[in-house]
């Protein structure tokens, strides 16, 4: 069937077909569209949600959890998948919408062009037919004409009245008409075969042609809509390998997550190095003791330790202030000044627990190597091209890789003196804590696992015997600065510079009196409050009421070595100020006193 014989008196309709079409190709193309943007903003979506959950990195955070490391495989993974979509939103642009675009403006212009032709030639056999019947109304009236004139010849020739000359003129008149309406006849035969032929041809040929013509454009159109379909699924199918391939990744990445493994970094992680303390000594109080001998704490096996000195007093017990002042300062506004309380990161790490500082100085002396590593490539790669340039002058100048030798040996030099200095601190840290925890430095030990000293101190190393257990602070502090300015290995024995020790962060508390401005280190030195006198006046009429914290419990006793730290008993309840950061240390309160304790000494509520 085609519609040039079937369809030939439906032009209007075929003129709506075509039309309604295009209307639907218009159509697909706004969904293409839409399709486009909705893969758009899903990319979007999905690229935002990719940042949004990434995890956040710490500065100091070095131990990669299999969970964590595999979450950000597979928000890379995820990131591919999106990038997928970016291009499905591509291929749907470039693919699909503009050749929709392409092929209506084709059909559109086609199909104006051959509907013009259409009404052209119907124009053209209305016009035929249009004079057709103009010759066949001239016919029509040379006949009426000649009728009456042949009547009227008949009414004179049969008036015998008449006179000759009236019936001649009668009778040339009819003949007249006559002659006219043969030629009007004559006229007419030819244009109705001419029009009989025009309109034979117009519904047998032209218009059949015409009619195909549209059949076989709108057919164009609907085969190129099938491939439009299969191109808008192909854009989406190329992308569904990429996207399996993706999602194989992920769970690959599931499959990789160890629990053995992320346990073994958390020990790794937060390892101190520490040793737990030794069992509580029972406490005689029917033995007799010297009146002169330093007061045991009932709950600890050990000597309290209570130093005085001439420029100021480091002890358990710290004096009160007044209401109103210094202990409303860090009970109101500790917050805001806690930056002023954080101890200094040192450069070999003593901050940190033993197990801690070794992590680090072992992952420094590894990042240094590594730089090292890579100058000597660089320097390695420099004296061949020097070879090479000496064989072969035209190549270029040896000279010139002089001076870049000269830099990178100088930039060697650097680099392997601070790792001598990091391998030095790591071989330092080492043989502290082997002596801290062999048999021979049991007191230094004690002194450092029940908390005696107020601080992790390691030991440098020395050939003296540890002191006894009743030995005060300060002569433990003297003792060690006179054995780290002989055997200390990283500053020779022709130093006169004291052993590092650090110090824990500064007091939070309001136990040091306001005419103090210094107090002591174990060592001796002097410190510096850190309470101005124009903070302590800022702060001196806050209202004295505390704000609700947590608390924790005591389960071992520890006696402060200086003003930052805080002593207290087995069993004390104690307000938790500040949580522990990393450092090992807990800011606490009893009380009207604040400072730092151990955290491994205290039991936390649940």
């Amino acid at each position: 069937m085609n519609w040039g014989e079937e369809l030939w008196d439906q032009y209007s309709q075929l003129e709506k077909h075509t039309e309604k079409g295009i209307d639907f190709l218009d159509k697909y193309c706004h969904f293409v569209k839409e399709r486009q943007q909705i893969e758009l903003q899903y990319a979007t979506s999905l690229k935002r949600l990719i940042k949004s959950s990434q995890p956040k990195e710490k500065k100091n955070d070095d131990v990669p959890f299999s969970t964590v490391t595999s979450f950000k495989n597979i928000l890379k993974e995820l990131q591919g998948i999106a990038n997928q979509h970016d291009l499905i939103a591509d291929g749907l642009a470039t693919k699909v919408t503009k050749e929709v675009q392409t092929v209506i403006a084709e059909v559109k212009q086609e199909r104006k062009k051959l509907l013009q032709d259409a009404r052209s030639k119907e124009a053209a056999k209305d016009k035929s037919i249009k004079k057709m019947e103009q010759t066949k109304d001239t016919y029509r009236a040379a006949h009426g004409n000649y009728i009456s004139a042949k009547q009227q010849f008949e009414k004179v020739d049969s008036d015998l009245s008449q006179s000759r000359a009236q019936v001649e003129k009668s009778r040339q008149n009819m003949i007249s008409k006559d002659q006219s309406r043969e030629d009007s006849k004559n006229e007419y035969i030819l244009q109705l075969t001419q029009t009989n032929k025009d309109q034979h041809e117009h519904y047998y040929t032209i218009l059949p042609d015409v009619f195909n013509k549209i059949q076989e454009m709108d057919e164009r159109r609907i085969t190129k809509t099938s491939e439009l379909y299969k191109q808008y699924a192909d854009c989406h199918r190329s992308v569904l390998p990429i996207v399996s391939k993706c999602l194989d990744d992920i769970t690959m990445e599931a499959e990789k997550i160890s629990p053995a493994e992320d346990s073994k970094k958390v020990t790794t992680k937060y390892k101190s190095g520490l040793v737990p303390p030794d069992d509580f000594r029972m406490l005689d109080l029917d033995e007799p003791r010297d009146a002169t001998e330093t007061k045991e704490p009932d709950s600890v096996s050990g000597n309290s330790i209570t130093t005085n000195n001439s420029g100021g007093t480091v002890s358990g017990k710290n004096k009160k202030t007044k209401k109103g002042g210094l202990r409303s300062i860090w009970a109101k506004r500790a917050p805001s000044v806690s930056h002023i309380t954080k101890p200094e990161p040192a450069e070999d790490f003593s901050h940190l627990q033993p197990h801690q500082q070794r992590r680090e100085l072992q992952k420094k002396i590894d990042e240094v190597q590594l730089q090292v590593d890579q100058e000597i490539k660089s320097k390695e790669a420099l004296i061949k091209m020097r070879e090479v340039y000496t064989k072969n002058p035209t190549l270029g100048d040896p000279a010139s890789v002089e001076s870049q030798l000269t830099i990178i040996g100088k930039k060697v030099d650097s680099l392997r003196l601070e790792l001598q200095k990091y391998q030095k601190y790591m071989g330092y840290s080492a043989y502290s804590n082997k002596t801290n925890n062999s048999e021979s430095s049991d007191s230094n030990y004690k002194d450092k696992a029940e908390g005696k000293t107020g601080t992790p101190v390691s030991t440098p190393p020395s050939s003296q015997p540890s002191s006894q257990h009743s030995t005060p602070v300060s002569d433990r502090y003297s003792s060690v600065k006179q054995e780290a300015a002989s055997d200390d290995p990283l500053h020779g024995s022709n130093q006169s510079s004291p052993v590092r020790v650090p110090v824990p962060p500064l007091p939070h508390n309001d136990n040091a009196e306001l005419d103090d401005t210094d107090a002591l280190t174990p060592g001796g030195d002097s410190i510096t409050s850190p309470v101005s006198s124009r903070q302590e006046s800022f702060y001196e009429d806050v209202d004295d009421d505390f704000e609700d914290h947590p608390q924790a419990k005591a389960k071992f006793a520890f006696q402060s070595g200086d003003v930052n730290s805080l002593s207290m008993e087995v069993g004390d309840v104690l307000d938790i100020m500040e949580e522990d950061t990393g450092d090992g240390w807990t800011r606490v309160r009893k009380g009207d006193n604040e400072g730092f304790v151990p955290t491994t000494y205290l039991e936390f509520d649940s």
